[in-house]
């Protein structure tokens, strides 16, 4: 049996906090698919509870929680002082019951798994899919967003077609190689954050590639990835380097000059 613990503060003013209305309303229809839902509002909750709250969350295996210590602005169900983090946001524990006594945690939501983040609600929607057979959380990792635009590249730009990935080139391994609508090679290199040394990477791939084949018409070469501070994206500007942002729900935002 799937057993969820919703811990949450009634007095949350959190303007991020997903509505309690419709997270009950959630779980309301799990209810209904057989899965035991209970309630532990914070004012009932003694220390020792919430403490056994966060050790149960950390002993979840890591594929399946993902990051659950709040950073970088998104809510997560543990604090930055290592505290259950309910002033924030409420929190979904997830467990798998055998008996009343042996239950193991499975899930906790929400969390952030690479660079997905799973907000409660969004939590609900994937057990709600997923149920009878659930499976590990899906992520945002550089290998995902190479499998979708090898998949399907005018994500990036109309026109573009596959032509190869992981070609060993003199100067190192190209991520993803394409051909625009004017038959010209687009270089990609796949990158959770994009640093002063992915510029110097797409540089001396690009000039392997040209070097490679023969004198090749000049390559475009780009880089993908979910993050990149503003110096690195002037020197990725100023080498003539095209930029995509990765976004939710696999869209992409072209922010180079």
């Amino acid at each position: 049996m799937l057993e969820i613990s919703l811990y949450y503060d009634k007095n949350s003013t959190s303007s991020s906090n997903p509505s309690l209305e419709n997270v009950l309303g959630g779980l309301s229809k799990l209810e209904s698919h057989g899965v035991q839902v209970l309630l532990f509002e914070k004012s009932s909750l003694s220390d020792k509870q919430m403490k056994k709250a966060v050790e149960e969350i950390r002993r979840i295996k890591p594929q399946s929680r993902g990051s659950v210590v709040a950073s970088g602005g998104r809510f997560l169900p543990i604090s930055g002082s290592k505290k259950l983090n309910l002033h924030n946001t409420p929190v979904l524990l997830v467990k798998e019951t055998d008996d009343e006594i042996d239950s193991s945690p499975i899930y906790v939501f929400p969390c952030k798994v690479g660079e997905r983040y799973y907000s409660a609600l969004d939590g609900i929607s994937f057990l709600s899919n997923s149920l009878p057979n659930l499976g590990e959380l899906q992520g945002e990792m550089e290998e995902s967003l190479i499998s979708l635009l090898k998949a399907d590249p005018e994500k990036l730009e109309h026109g573009l077609i596959f032509r190869s990935s992981e070609d060993s080139l003199s100067t190192g391994k190209t991520d993803l190689v394409l051909v625009d609508s004017n038959s010209r090679f687009l270089l990609v290199e796949v990158e959770r954050e994009a640093t002063d040394s992915t510029v110097g990477q797409v540089l001396r791939l690009a000039a392997g590639f040209e070097s490679d084949h023969g004198g090749a018409e000049k390559v475009r070469c780009a880089i993908v990835c979910f993050r990149i501070n503003d110096n690195v994206l002037a020197a990725a500007n100023r080498a003539g380097i095209e930029v995509w942002k990765a976004l939710e729900n696999s869209h992409f935002l072209k922010v180079s000059k």
